[in-house]
C-alpha cells in the first residue's frame, strides 16, 4: 500500500516538474515609452535542452497604446533572448500590457502584465525647448558683440 501512495504521488510530481521547465517571460521593471513608435523589450528564458521557437504575443488593456505585431525568436536551450514588440503610443498615460508566449499556437506558461507610462509628447517637447534655447544664446551672443564693437573707439 505505502509503494502505491508513493507511485501515485510520483506521478502528480512529475507533471509538475515538467511545467516548470518551460519557457517563460522573465518579470520585468516599468517602461517609459517617449517617442510615438518605439519597440518593448520582452526577455525570455528557455530552461529546457533544445532550441525552441516561441511566439510572444501581447495586448494592450489601453486605446493609448497599439501593438503592431507579435515577435517570433529562437531561443537557445538553456538561455534567454529578447523579443521586441513594435508599438505605436496614441495617446499619453500609464496603462498595462498583458504578455504571453505562444508555441504553435497554443499559449505555454503564465501571462505577464507589464506596466507601461507613455509620454510620447516629451520628445517633441524637448526639442523645441533645446531649439529655442539655441537660438536665445545666438541673439544674445550677436546683441553682446554689436554692443561691445559700438563702445570700443575707432582708429
Amino acid at each position: 500500500m505505502r509503494r502505491a501512495w508513493l507511485l501515485v504521488l510520483a506521478l502528480l510530481l512529475i507533471p509538475n516538474a515538467a511545467i516548470a521547465a518551460e519557457p517563460s517571460i522573465v518579470p520585468g521593471s516599468n517602461i517609459n515609452v517617449v517617442a510615438r513608435d518605439a519597440r518593448i523589450p520582452v526577455t525570455v528564458t528557455n530552461p529546457t535542452d533544445q532550441d525552441i521557437e516561441v511566439t510572444v504575443m501581447a495586448a494592450s488593456n489601453s486605446f493609448r497604446l497599439e501593438i503592431i505585431e507579435n515577435a517570433t525568436l529562437i531561443i537557445p536551450a538553456r538561455s534567454s533572448a529578447v523579443a521586441e514588440l513594435p508599438i505605436k503610443a496614441i495617446a499619453n498615460g500609464p496603462l498595462e500590457i498583458s504578455v504571453w508566449l505562444s508555441v504553435e499556437g497554443n499559449q505555454i506558461g503564465d501571462t505577464v502584465v507589464v506596466e507601461v507610462i507613455v509620454n510620447y509628447d516629451i520628445e517633441l517637447f524637448l526639442l523645441v525647448s533645446f531649439g529655442v534655447a539655441m537660438f536665445a544664446l545666438i541673439v544674445i551672443g550677436v546683441i553682446r558683440t554689436t554692443s561691445k564693437l559700438r563702445r570700443q573707439p575707432r582708429e
